[in-house]
């Protein structure tokens, strides 16, 4: 997947194929469906810290699970017609163009690397875990723009185009490693009300940071009908790129391990749980007798993920910020970007200072990275023995409007009924967000494996404008029922109704 990006500019070298990307993977939460189980053992932490405290498995280790998601606003496929969803002339008139409007997009992949937990305690349990992370964030490029710097020229474009915007279109790619220590503890044990809390510290490894950024953009986009090219006129606007890290012009999968930037974050996260037939559950002080199963009719998740940063050092030799003016009779022909590559784009804009204006001391020499923090709300409620539906919601406590190289997740709400047991689980997400609108997925875990989407009912029976995936393998240990409880004495009965 990363063996090389090969491309031009940030326009064509991180728009174009971010979004084509995001077309052919998906949006919603990570792991759709499969996270709102209580069987993903180690890979639970990723959720929200506290699911390890308590957990069903006595120990749990997670061998390798992907996450592939993204979407974009304007592209559509159907799974019945993959052929002419995933052509790319079809695609790119989708996605850019004179009809297209502002296009946005989001584009995320989370591999979960080797990782562990085991109870330390009957109410204590630990985590180590890992994870390499790539995200890239397209908002509201205009598309006439990007189809006439992609494609060179293209005639029913529908020249000329006035472009007059007031949002800062903005695009940014992140890469980074996370290596986790998590700590689950039972905070509350009471009658019928539980509480368990938890928390992970991260070192944050950083292998690259990319980000353009185009404010106040007015300019009128015209054909020079003679030489059959796009030339911008009547231009005024900042423009301003940075790098840090890694290439993204030739990344490779080898590229992933070489840290070039360092930081530290965390996750917390609480659970509380609604048991109304918890004493059945007991042996007089023995808590762990049946841990292997689920107690509660009603559980309430509260967690806020990926608290954190990395700081790049600037790359000055690529970096910097130009005021865009073209006046009067000049032109500025989009095609002299064609065979500019990304890394030597701050060269074309000092070899042309009629156009781009360098901004002095607009680039500080250092920067930083917030990681993509969400605050994560869900409720589950168990129907009836085995069957359950869960409500979540994600919210995105991070913008890139001011710091353009932040990379942000949609709000996103999610409704999952679900059937499980510790052998197998069937999940059906439900999903809306604000950029890709509803979606139906469907999840099922056999075991240690599972796979799912968030996306693919929506693509087989209609058309969809994400698409995301998940799969992995885990295996552990299962709690063991201790023995058959001793029927209470009627004195013993008698106290725990008063307690009740």
């Amino acid at each position: 997947m990363f063996k090389q990006l090969n491309g031009q500019f940030l326009l064509r070298k991180m728009i174009a194929p971010s979004l084509i990307f995001t077309s052919f993977i998906g949006f919603s939460q990570d792991y759709s469906g499969y996270r709102t189980g209580n069987y993903t053992g180690v890979n639970g932490v990723f959720f929200n810290p506290a699911n390890i405290a308590d957990s069903r498995y006595r120990w749990d280790v997670n061998l390798v699970s992907v996450s592939a998601l993204g979407g974009n606003n304007q592209a559509s496929f159907k799974l019945k017609n993959l052929s002419e969803s995933f052509n790319a002339d079809s695609l790119e008139n989708q996605l850019y163009g004179r009809n297209a409007g502002p296009t946005s997009g989001l584009m995320s992949v989370s591999v979960l690397g080797p990782s562990f937990m085991f109870n330390a305690t009957k109410k204590t349990a630990i985590a180590i875990t890992s994870r390499a992370r790539v995200m890239a964030n397209v908002q509201e490029v205009d598309g006439t723009l990007l189809q006439q710097v992609v494609d060179g020229y293209t005639s029913d474009a529908g020249l000329p185009y006035t472009i007059t915007s007031a949002q800062n279109m903005r695009i940014n790619m992140n890469a980074w490693s996370e290596f986790g220590a998590s700590l689950g503890q039972i905070i509350m044990d009471k009658n019928k009300h539980f509480l368990k809390g938890g928390v992970t510290l991260k070192y944050l490894a950083g292998v690259g940071n990319t980000y353009l950024q185009i404010k106040n953009l007015t300019t009128t986009i015209d054909e020079d009908k003679i030489s059959e090219k796009a030339y911008l006129s009547n231009t005024t606007g900042r423009l301003g790129l940075g790098f840090g890290g890694a290439s993204f012009d030739n990344f490779e999968a080898s590229d992933l391990t070489s840290f070039d930037s360092q930081g530290f974050g965390f996750d917390i996260g609480f659970v509380y749980e609604f048991r109304p037939d918890q004493a059945k559950h007991r042996s007089g002080d023995n808590y762990d007798w049946n841990r292997n199963e689920n107690k509660y009719k009603l559980r309430v998740g509260f967690a806020i993920l990926d608290i954190g940063s990395l700081k790049y050092k600037r790359d000055q030799a690529r970096s910097g910020v130009y005021d865009i003016g073209v006046t009067g009779a000049e032109k500025f022909y989009l095609s002299e970007l064609s065979d500019v590559d990304l890394d030597d784009y701050k060269s074309f804009f000092e070899s042309r200072p009629q156009y781009f204006t360098p901004v002095a001391g607009s680039a500080e020499s250092e920067y930083k990275v917030a990681l993509p923090t969400t605050m994560q709300l869900d409720v589950d409620y168990n129907i009836y023995r085995r069957f359950y539906i869960s409500l979540a919601g994600q919210f995105s406590l991070i913008s890139n409007e001011s710091k353009p190289y932040n990379s942000q997740y949609r709000n996103t709400f999610t409704l999952t009924p679900r059937y499980e047991t510790s052998m197998f689980g069937c999940y059906l997400p439900l999903n809306y967000n604000e950029l890709t609108k509803f979606n139906a997925g469907l999840s099922v875990r056999f075991g240690p494996v599972f796979v799912g989407s968030g996306s693919v009912v929506t693509a087989l029976l209609n058309e969809s404008k994400q698409a995301d995936v998940h799969i992995g393998i885990r295996f552990g240990v299962l709690h063991k029922n201790k023995g058959k409880k001793k029927k209470a004495s009627k004195e013993e009965k008698k106290a725990e109704e008063s307690n009740q």
